[in-house]
């Protein structure tokens, strides 16, 4: 399956762009086949510098999926504006090893549940948590032996409203911060769809902060 197949709908990428004097740039977008083997990819305002890139050279695109990296060589065939590239694809693979993915501390809605309890009793976490799209750490008020296997209720706010359920097995406890007992969990039962979101979330909080970096530091 070519992983164009799975640009059916806009997905967060990242692109590495070549420069006409040497070297690369790597940015975020968001990309989408377009009539393939074309596809389009949006950049943010003001990271996008058409005049610096090489057009004769291929550009590599990347996004990830269930644990996967799809992976697509491409040919800049128009610069569309000041934050659009239109491409075609050369040739795509995957890489079918697991990533790491980058984690973001967020002022996330979650819930959890044990799920081998009789009658699971939902917790709602009222502190910050920890997630990527391979797991999450949050505060629990209870002991989580290694292994134990817990529900999860995750209210995502962007880049779209939804609301993520799956299961996760926590793989370490300890005590740390003021919020007390930790638990780190990883993810087990997770749709794909889902785990984009997660990503997609993480890309989107992690501009937010670095935003609100910028705006404090520029004070």
């Amino acid at each position: 399956m070519s992983a164009l197949d799975q640009l059916k709908e806009y997905r967060v990428v990242r692109v590495v762009l070549p420069l006409a004097e040497g070297g690369q740039q790597l940015i975020d977008g968001v990309a989408k086949a377009t009539n393939p083997p074309e596809l389009e990819i949006t950049f943010l305002p003001d990271q996008l510098n058409a005049d610096a890139l090489n057009m004769e050279e291929p550009c590599q695109i990347s996004f990830d999926i269930a644990g996967s990296t799809k992976a697509i060589r491409a040919k800049i065939t128009e610069v569309v504006s000041d934050a659009k590239l239109q491409m075609e694809m050369v040739e795509s693979f995957t890489h079918v090893q697991k990533r790491a993915y980058f984690r973001v501390d967020a002022d996330l809605s979650v819930s959890y549940w044990l799920l081998e309890a009789e009658n699971p009793l939902a917790r709602s976490i009222q502190t910050p948590v920890n997630i990527s799209g391979g797991g999450v750490r949050l505060p629990v008020d209870e002991p989580l032996p290694d292994g134990t296997e817990i529900g999860l209720e995750l209210v995502l706010d962007v880049p779209e409203p939804r609301v993520v359920e799956c299961a996760a097995k926590v793989v370490r406890t300890y005590e740390g911060g003021p919020t007390g007992k930790q638990a780190a969990l990883t993810f087990i039962d997770l749709d794909e769809e889902d785990q984009d979101a997660i990503v997609a979330y993480c890309l989107a909080e992690q501009r937010k902060q670095l935003r609100l970096k910028v705006q404090v530091l520029g004070r």
